[in-house]
C-alpha cells in the first residue's frame, strides 16, 4: 500500500468509524463531502470545537484547548487531518493529566487506554513521523505507569493509615517502606513525562504546558504526604564509606570500611547489615561503634565507570531508612573462561525443557549469580544462571530451530564490562516434531472464501508458523500463525477453479523448523458452469418461487392431515393415495453415513445430520410404507404409530428428528457434539431397520 493509499483509507475510516468529540460527537458535518474533501474535515474539526448543547460541563469537556477553531478553514487537507490526530492525542494525554490531579485514577487510565493507542495506530499511518509517533507512545506508556502507581500509592497509604491506627508498627513501618518505593518512582514518572511532553511539543504549535504542571502538582503532592509518613515511621541514617585504592577488577576488589549511624550521630552497633554494591548484594557486621568492612568484586559494571554506589538496605521491619553513597573507582577489565558440564537431555524436540549446568570461573574463583545466554543454532532459548555452585533456569525448544545435529552454545554476552565476553558450545540432536494442523473454509462471496484453522504440536498451538492456502494447484495466501496457533484468512479462489467441489489445502513445510511437513483439506461449494447460466436475479426469483410453492404444499398437508385423520394400518389407507415407499438400499444409506461421519471431521455438523437423517428416512421408508410426501415430523408420527412400543422405540427417530429440525431449520444449527449423537442414533436405526426388514403390518 502506497502512503497516499494508506493515508486515504485512515482518513475514511476516521469519518466513517470514529465520533469525533469526547462525548460522542458525530460525522454529519463530514459526511456530504469525500473523504479527500478538506471542506468536510473543517466542518468536522469545527463540530469537535463547537460547545455541546448538553451544558456547560459537556462543552468543557468538548473543546480541544490546543487549537484555535479559526485555524480550521476551509482549504483543509491531509495536513489538517495530521493536526486533528496530534491535537486529539494531547488533549487525551492532558485529559489524564487533569483527572490524575483530581484524583480519579481509573479515569486517567482510560485517556491513555485502548482508544489512545487506537488514535496512535491512525496518526503513524497518516503522518509516517516515526520520531513524533514515538513521543507520544513514550507518554502514553511513562504517564499510565505514573497513574497506577499513583493508585497503588493511595490504596496503600489506607493501609499504612489503618494500621497505625490498629496500632500494628510493625506492619504500618513495611507499608510506609512500600510508600517510599512508590513515592520514588512516581517521582522518576513525573520527570520522564514532562521529559516525553517537551518532545512532543518541540518545533510544533502543540502546548502540553497545563498538562505538565498538574503532572508536577500531583508529584509534588505525593512527595510532601510521604515526606510526613517517613518522619514518623523511620529513623534516617547515613553511610560513609573508605577504600583502599579506586582501582579495581574481578581480581583486585575493592576493600573498603565504613560507618552506619544515624542524623544526631548514634551508631548502628552490632547487627549484620545488608548493602547493594553495584549490583550485588553484600552482607557484613557493625561493630560498637558501628564500623563494618567488604570487599566487592565487579562482574557487569561498564568499564566506563566512574564510581559504584553502597546502599544501606535495613530490612522491612526497621525502624531505620535506608541511605547510600558512592566511592571512586577505576575498573580494569578480566577475562573469564565457561565450560559446559552437561546438557539434558541431549536430544530435545520442540517444547521440550533444556537444562544446562555450566562452570564460569576467573581463575579458580567462580563467579555466581550472571546470568548467560543459550541460544541452539543461533536462535535463543533463553538465559540461565548460577548461585553457589548449582545452575538455575532451563528453557524450551521452539519451532524455529532445524532438526538434526545442530551447535548448543552459551555465552556471557557482555560488552565492556568487568567481565569481558565469553562463549562455549557444544552439540545435541533436535527431533522432527509431527504437528497437527486443521482447516475450515465457507464462502463469503462469488468466488471470495474465509479460511480458519490451527497448527498445534504437544499439545498447543505453535505461533510464528508460515501456513499456504492452496486451491487446485495455485498458492491463494501464506498467512502466519498467532499465539495460539490460529491462522485466518479472506482469500480468492481463481475463477477457473471456482465451480462445483473445490479442495482447499493447508500446508505447512517450512524445512527451517523442527516441525514435520503437514497439511490438511477442507472443501467449498460453488455454482457450476450450468448454474452459472441464469443471472443472480433469476436465481433469487426461481428460490422464491420454490419457498412459496413449498410453503403452499406444507399448508395443503397440514389442512388435509387435520381434517383427516391418519390411518393406523396399512388396509384402511386410501387405496389412490400416492405412495413413496420402496425397496431398502443399505449401500445408499450406508454411503451417507459414511458421508455424514466425514462431514463431521470435517467440521460440518449441520451438513452431517441432513446426511444422517437421509439415510434413517431411507432405512424406515422400506418397514412402514408413507404414504404422499410426508414431512419429518409426519413421518415420525407415522412411525410411532406403526412401532410395537413406541414410546422405546421411536426415542432414536425423535432425537434424529429433532437434530434434523435444528440442522436444516434453526438459526444456530448443530453443535458438533450434538451431531455425534445424532450420527450414533442414525446408525443405531439404520442397523435396526436392515437386520429385521420390513415390518409386520
Amino acid at each position: 500500500m502506497t502512503n497516499a493509499v494508506g493515508r486515504t483509507l485512515v482518513l475514511a475510516f476516521l469519518l466513517v468509524c470514529f465520533p469525533l468529540s469526547a462525548t460522542g460527537g458525530g460525522i454529519a458535518a463530514a459526511s456530504a463531502g469525500s473523504v479527500d474533501d478538506g471542506s468536510a474535515l473543517a466542518g468536522v474539526a469545527a463540530q469537535q470545537e463547537a460547545p455541546d448543547a448538553g451544558g456547560d460541563d459537556a462543552a468543557d469537556n468538548d473543546t480541544v484547548r490546543h487549537r484555535n477553531p479559526d485555524e480550521y478553514d476551509e482549504g483543509a487537507d491531509q495536513a489538517e487531518l495530521e493536526r486533528w490526530l496530534s491535537d486529539r492525542l494531547s488533549g487525551q494525554l492532558e485529559d489524564g493529566a487533569i483527572q490524575l490531579s483530581e484524583g480519579e485514577a481509573d479515569l486517567a487510565s482510560q485517556f491513555v487506554g485502548e482508544e489512545y493507542s487506537d488514535r496512535l495506530e491512525q496518526y503513524v499511518e497518516v503522518t509516517g513521523d516515526a520520531e513524533r509517533a514515538e513521543a507520544f507512545d513514550q507518554a502514553q506508556n511513562e504517564q499510565k505507569r505514573m497513574t497506577e502507581a499513583v493508585s497503588e500509592y493511595e490504596e496503600t497509604k489506607e493501609e499504612y493509615e489503618a494500621a497505625r491506627e490498629a496500632g500494628d508498627e510493625e506492619r504500618a513501618r513495611e507499608l510506609a517502606r512500600e510508600l517510599e518505593s512508590l513515592a520514588e518512582e512516581i517521582g522518576n514518572s513525573s520527570q520522564n513525562v514532562q521529559d516525553h511532553y517537551d518532545s512532543i511539543s518541540n518545533d510544533s504549535d502543540i502546548d502540553l504546558t497545563d498538562a505538565a504542571e498538574e503532572i508536577e502538582d500531583v508529584n509534588e503532592e505525593v512527595q510532601t504526604e510521604q515526606a510526613a509518613i517517613r518522619e514518623e515511621s523511620f529513623v534516617e541514617t547515613e553511610l560513609s564509606i573508605e577504600a583502599t585504592s579506586e582501582y579495581i577488577s574481578f581480581t583486585d576488589p575493592l576493600v573498603a570500611s565504613g560507618t552506619v549511624e544515624t542524623e544526631n550521630g548514634t551508631p548502628i552497633a552490632n547487627r549484620e547489615i545488608r548493602l547493594e554494591v553495584g549490583n550485588q548484594e553484600i552482607r557484613t557486621e557493625t561493630d560498637e561503634s558501628g564500623w563494618f568492612d567488604f570487599e566487592y568484586r565487579p562482574i557487569s559494571v561498564p568499564l566506563s565507570a566512574d564510581s559504584v554506589t553502597v546502599e544501606y538496605v535495613p530490612e522491612n521491619e526497621s525502624t531505620y531508612l535506608g541511605s547510600e553513597t558512592s566511592v571512586p573507582v577505576d575498573i580494569e577489565q578480566v577475562e573469564p573462561t565457561i565450560a559446559i558440564d552437561d546438557v539434558e537431555p541431549d536430544t530435545v524436540a520442540y517444547g521440550d525443557r533444556v537444562d544446562v549446568d555450566y562452570d564460569l570461573r576467573v581463575g579458580d574463583e567462580r563467579v555466581d549469580d550472571v546470568p548467560v545466554a543459550v541460544s541452539v543454532d543461533g536462535t535463543p532459548i533463553g538465559l540461565f544462571g548460577s548461585s553457589n555452585g548449582s545452575t538455575t533456569g532451563n528453557s524450551t525448544v521452539p519451532a524455529d530451530v532445524p532438526s538434526g545435529e545442530r551447535d548448543l552454545r552459551i555465552s556471557l554476552p557482555f560488552e565492556d564490562r568487568a567481565l569481558a565476553s565469553v562463549a562455549t558450545s557444544t552439540t545435541v540432536t533436535v527431533a522432527e516434531t509431527e504437528p497437527e494442523l486443521s482447516v475450515s473454509a465457507s464462502p463469503t462471496g462469488e468466488r471470495e472464501v474465509t479460511v480458519n484453522g490451527t497448527l498445534e504440536a504437544t499439545g498447543g498451538g505453535v505461533e510464528g508458523q508460515s501456513v499456504r492456502l492452496v486451491a487446485d494447484g495455485t498458492v491463494l495466501e501464506t498467512v502466519s500463525t498467532d499465539a495460539d496457533g490460529a491462522f485466518g484468512a479472506s482469500v480468492t479462489v481463481p475463477e477457473e477453479t471456482a465451480t462445483g467441489e473445490v479442495q482447499l489445502v493447508a500446508v505447512h513445510d517450512d524445512e527451517g523448523t523442527n516441525l514435520a511437513r503437514t497439511e490438511a483439506a477442507t472443501t467449498v461449494s460453488f455454482p457450476t458452469s450450468a448454474d452459472s447460466l441464469l443471472p443472480t436475479w433469476a436465481w433469487l426469483a426461481l428460490g422464491l418461487f420454490v419457498a412459496a410453492v413449498g410453503a403452499g404444499g406444507y399448508w395443503y398437508r397440514d389442512r388435509a392431515s387435520a381434517s383427516a385423520p391418519i390411518p393406523t394400518d396399512p388396509d384402511e389407507a386410501d387405496d389412490d393415495a400416492p405412495t413413496t415407499a420402496g425397496t431398502s438400499d443399505p449401500v445408499s444409506s450406508r454411503t451417507l453415513l459414511s458421508r455424514a461421519s466425514d462431514q463431521l471431521s470435517s467440521g460440518n455438523p449441520n451438513d452431517a445430520v441432513r446426511d444422517c437423517y437421509a439415510a434413517v428416512r431411507q432405512s424406515l421408508e422400506s418397514r412402514f410404507a408413507a404414504s404422499g410426501p410426508l414431512t419429518h415430523w409426519e413421518f415420525y408420527r407415522r412411525y410411532s404409530d406403526r412401532s410395537a412400543d413406541a414410546e422405546t422405540e421411536s426415542a432414536p427417530l425423535r432425537d434424529v428428528t429433532e437434530g434434523y429440525e435444528r440442522a436444516a431449520f434453526g438459526p444456530d444449527g448443530v453443535s458438533e457434539r450434538e451431531a455425534e449423537a445424532v450420527l450414533e442414533r442414525a446408525r443405531e436405526l439404520c442397523s435396526e431397520a436392515t437386520r429385521t426388514g420390513p415390518a409386520d403390518d
